[in-house]
């Protein structure tokens, strides 16, 4: 067997650089040595990054038009006016009106939220919102996590008499909307140096500035920062700067929520009482919130979010649960016709992009089965689900192949379009399918080579097995919260000798230990199974590919080798 990955591991820090952090911050050589190459050698920044505090947020209106959309919230406040939030309806989306309908709320605000349809109304603010807008007697409508390519649609708000704030994080188009103010840290003219904001966390810099502009305890904002980091790690945004530090202690603020429908979710997710990181979001709170987004009434997650009744809060987080099974079951057949698709047209041999369509997928499930293709080919993938007379596509990418510009190049093609660099949504009309497909390929052939559709995997340092004790293990928890630009740290140590019999648990799970010398540790390989055979070779040595985390059992904590891949040592 082979390993499944190239190996890139870093090059050796400079070790004056290392030894200066080292004996700064009380670190140890290994800790020191990621710092650096992750571009933290200057003491102050290490430790702000290990130890982020809520100070350490920036002014919100350093922010372009925070200013102008915080005095129009103001007006509508004092002069009672309808205000009506508009949001997305995935996590980062729904997340983000929970907490700007809690907030306007908490301020007096005569405020109510809406989802659309993802079914009807497709991505991003809608004719179909605004006019039910004008129905309620809005006079305001707030966008959050969407509306930054809006300008025909804020027009048409503009001429029903209902002024715009739009709040995003998407890339914007150059011909800006209409609007009272536009909030987006990618804006041009004004760049943010908070970094890359999800929807959610842009809400929050809003809630921030209003409540800093009306002399408010913005202390009573940290109860939200679990929507925060729920939409945060759910968006897969850069976990850096201000994402880092609301992420790190919104993590904390899930464990001690004080809101009923999130209390549920965790209780029904079967994690009550375990430790909640980005992992557990990701891939067990999120994809309940989303599964209702998906299959029509994203509306549902938002009253889960803010209901303050425990009765409701349990009934909506088990309907939930049960969306999310149902969506389960759609997710694999659609991935079923898709691979068969993939076998029938598509030559992997010369095609650098999968493009796929039907008429029989479910719309809300393909970014999800888009996501599982570019995992098992690694490379970009689109899948469009027709209806009728228009095409709905989600899109997912690899490293260096930006869906935002790539769509924006094909955009004769496309009725609309939106995303950002590793996920994208737009609408097609189905005759122009076969043309958007030509163009991808061309695309994708001059700016992929097939040498990047082998996964790499980037290893922070060699270090000894001797070396991985608690001193090691405190100083890499304080890395996270884990995501993008900020990944769990990964180790190589070579040569290692297996001790006893490796075995499978699960589903094709590798269970091992591992020794050189006087260390012996724990290692688990998720999907690593098929190793077992050729690891119960005698006398056999293998170089392992791994990150170090705790394994909590009986009220006992050891610490385990979670493998990411494995090779034959060369003796």
């Amino acid at each position: 067997m082979t390993n499944k990955f190239f190996w890139k591991i870093l090059s050796e820090p400079d070790p004056s650089l290392v030894w200066a952090l080292k004996k700064e911050i009380d670190l140890p050589e290994v800790a020191a040595k990621i710092l650096v190459n992750r571009g933290l050698s200057d003491p102050q920044m290490a430790e702000s990054f290990l130890k982020p505090t809520l100070s350490d947020l920036l002014d919100p209106f350093l922010l372009k038009d925070m200013d102008r959309g915080v005095e129009r919230v103001i007006y509508a406040l004092k002069e009672n006016q309808k205000i009506m939030i508009f949001g997305d309806y995935d996590v980062d989306g729904i997340t983000a009106v929970s907490l700007i309908f809690l907030v306007l709320n908490r301020l007096g605000g005569n405020v109510s939220y809406y989802l659309p349809n993802r079914m009807v109304e497709g991505y991003g603010l809608s004719e179909e919102g605004i006019v039910e807008a004008n129905k309620r007697k809005a006079k305001l409508l707030i966008t959050v996590d969407c509306g930054v390519t809006a300008k025909k649609e804020v027009d048409f708000a503009n001429s029903l008499g209902i002024d715009c704030i739009i709040t995003d994080h998407h890339e914007p188009s150059e011909v800006l909307p209409d609007a009272c103010a536009i909030i987006d840290p990618k804006q041009k003219g004004k760049e943010y140096p908070g970094g890359e904001l999800s929807g959610v966390g842009v809400a929050f810099k809003f809630a921030q500035g209003l409540y800093k502009r009306l002399a408010q305890d913005e202390s009573e904002l940290e109860q939200h920062l679990d929507l925060v980091a729920l939409g945060t790690s759910a968006d897969i945004v850069p976990l850096t700067k201000e994402n880092r530090t609301l992420t790190k202690f919104g993590m904390a603020q899930i464990s001690r929520t004080t809101k009923a429908g999130l209390k549920s979710l965790i209780f029904i997710s079967g994690i009550l009482g375990r430790n909640i990181g980005t992992g557990q979001i990701v891939y067990i709170l999120a994809p309940r919130i989303n599964a209702v987004g998906r299959l029509g009434d994203a509306a549902k997650a938002v009253k889960l979010l803010t209901t303050k009744d425990e009765n409701i809060a349990s009934q909506l987080a088990r309907e939930l649960d049960k969306d999310n099974k149902t969506r389960k079951t759609i997710d694999e057949k659609t991935l079923s016709e898709a691979l068969e698709l993939i076998e029938k047209d598509v030559d992997l041999s010369k095609d650098k992009i999968i493009v796929l369509s039907s008429p029989s997928w479910h719309q809300g499930v393909i970014g999800i089965v888009a996501s599982r293709l570019v995992e098992r080919f690694h490379r970009p993938c689109m899948m469009i689900a027709i209806d009728e007379d228009e095409g709905k596509g989600s899109a997912r990418t690899i490293s260096g192949f930006s869906l935002y510009h790539v769509l924006k190049e094909c955009e004769e093609y496309l009725i609309r379009y939106g995303g950002h660099e590793y996920a994208a949504g737009f609408s097609i009309s189905p005759d122009k399918i076969d043309l958007f497909r030509k163009r991808l390929k061309a695309i994708s052939s001059q700016r992929l080579s097939f040498d990047d559709f082998i996964p790499k995997l980037t290893i922070d340092c060699e270090i000894k097995l001797s070396s991985i004790d608690q001193n090691l293990v405190d100083s890499l928890e304080l890395f996270s919260p884990f995501g993008p630009k900020n990944f769990c740290p990964v180790f190589l140590t070579k040569n290692l000798e297996i001790f006893g019999e490796p075995y499978i648990v699960g589903n094709n799970h590798l269970r091992l230990k591992v020794k050189k010398g006087d260390s012996i540790f724990d290692a688990i390989g998720f999907g690593l199974g098929d190793w077992v055979k050729p690891l119960s070779m005698k006398r056999i040595k293998i170089d392992l590919v791994y990150m170090i985390e705790k394994n909590e059992w009986n009220g006992n904590t050891r610490f385990q080798l979670r493998v990411k891949d494995l090779k034959i040592a060369e003796i």
